[in-house]
């Protein structure tokens, strides 16, 4: 039997868990007791590293008085949590996991061609999007707060290697004002000051890539498997599957190859920057 240890359903569970009980007061200490379990065996379930049986979960959202909907959600989780890949709809329904993935990471490819990378973007351009996208101001500033806040696994004591390669169409053609993406753009060149950040460009003369297949995160850690995190149109996706996960560190790896150098990438944002100040 598959091991449901570090799955993506098994670390969205460990994180919504880890959630409710802070939400509840209790620490992983009285947890335990209430349990019969010791706090360390609590944190493992909260961390992912081990799973909690359905008869488990249960008793855990008894104890912190989750009910309805929600229970009904995370029993789900841990029925399904031996699923090495998880197919979600709803971005939002994944977050928890790719929060914690991010947050664990040594490294993080995160590949987009169209538009800047979620943890190098600004407040202003990420709430354009998401208000573009259908979401109300409330709904996008709550989003913002929480994107904002997931970016200091980059500034943090032990911060996490970021390589981000962006396509030059999401350089060029901005998905907001022009305000915003001119703020946006010298904001990305402030990253580039941080020795754990790279910016690589996708030149837009550049023949075929990977990353015309779409967008992607591939995160990779110091002692876990890599997890590759894809984000559609309202839905999200988790791939920890070894062999699927293979092909997209290949190509990671093809695309950090043909990409524009750090130097050469932050000459062509600044030179966007200028053309951009004359458009307005």
């Amino acid at each position: 039997m598959a091991s449901t240890a570090d799955t993506p359903r098994s670390r969205q569970l460990g994180a919504e868990l880890r959630q409710a009980r802070k939400a509840s007061g209790m620490t992983t200490h009285q947890l335990g007791r209430q349990l019969d379990r010791s706090h360390t065996h609590v944190s493992r379930w909260e961390t992912g590293k081990l799973t909690p049986s359905e008869a488990d979960t249960s008793a855990v959202l008894g104890i912190l008085g989750v009910t309805g909907e929600e229970r009904d959600r995370l029993l789900k989780l841990a029925r399904d949590a031996g699923d090495p890949n998880w197919v979600a709809p709803g971005v939002d329904r994944q977050l928890a996991a790719l929060t914690e993935y991010e947050r664990t990471a040594r490294t993080i490819v995160d590949v987009q061609p169209l538009l800047i990378p979620g943890l190098l973007q600004t407040a202003e351009y990420a709430r354009s999007i998401m208000i573009g996208a259908g979401a109300t101001r409330g709904e996008a500033d709550q989003r913002v707060t929480f994107r904002l806040g997931r970016r200091d696994v980059l500034t943090q004591r032990d911060p996490v290697e970021l390589v981000a390669v962006i396509g030059e169409h999401a350089l060029r053609y901005p998905p907001c004002e022009p305000g915003v993406m001119l703020e946006q753009l010298r904001h990305l060149i402030s990253w580039t000051e941080l020795p754990n950040v790279s910016l690589g460009a996708i030149p837009l003369e550049q023949r075929y890539t990977p990353a015309l297949e779409g967008p992607f995160m591939l995160l990779e850690f110091e002692r876990a498997k890599p997890v590759v995190h894809l984000e559609h149109y309202r839905s999200s996706t988790t791939i920890t599957d070894a062999k699927d996960v293979a092909d997209y560190q290949s190509a990671a790896d093809n695309l950090r190859k043909t990409t524009l150098s750090p130097d050469t990438t932050t000459r062509l944002i600044t030179k966007i920057i200028e053309e951009l100040k004359e458009a307005t």
